[in-house]
């Protein structure tokens, strides 16, 4: 069982990302890692996500569930700099050397996105702004949804 982090800075687009999956299943906790409360957490076509917002993945009591991600979806408001992701990007590194990040630049405006490509980041997807709910809640668009887990698998199965 493949299990993927979804974190990033507040606001930056993880609930959005995860309320927009395509099918949402029972999570289910990965092998000898405490349990704590989660943000969000379902499964997915045979994937488990689970977000972690950016201030708990960068505290110490989260390790295992850091350890326990055999990828990482990093989620980030095109609207800041990419500077911005910069600690918990290397966070991540450092407690996981190795484990893929895909970063997801959220309200993608159009253009290149080459300044979001970064030391540590296997891949980078844009997301452009989805569909608002209401002032708390958006959904993003299926197609793009569907390219995000595409190029998820391609990492997970290149890892």
């Amino acid at each position: 069982m493949n299990y993927a982090m979804v974190t990033g800075p507040m606001g930056a687009g993880k609930s959005t990302l995860i309320r927009s999956l395509p099918e949402k299943g029972v999570f289910a906790p990965p092998p000898d890692v405490p349990e704590m409360f989660l943000d969000n957490a379902c499964s997915c076509r045979g994937l488990q996500f689970y977000e972690i917002d950016e201030p708990t993945a960068l505290g110490g009591h989260w390790a295992g569930w850091l350890g326990a991600a055999n990828a990482f979806l990093l989620v980030a408001d095109a609207g800041a700099s990419p500077v911005a992701v910069g600690p918990l990007l290397a966070r991540l590194g450092s407690a996981c050397p190795g484990t893929p990040c895909l970063l997801v630049a959220n309200r993608w405006p159009g253009g290149r996105h080459d300044a979001w490509q970064l030391p540590g980041v296997a891949a980078v997807e844009p997301l452009s702004p989805g569909t608002v709910l209401d002032e708390e809640r958006a959904l993003a668009q299926p197609e793009e949804v569907e390219r995000i887990l595409a190029r998820l698998q391609q990492l997970l199965e290149a890892a």
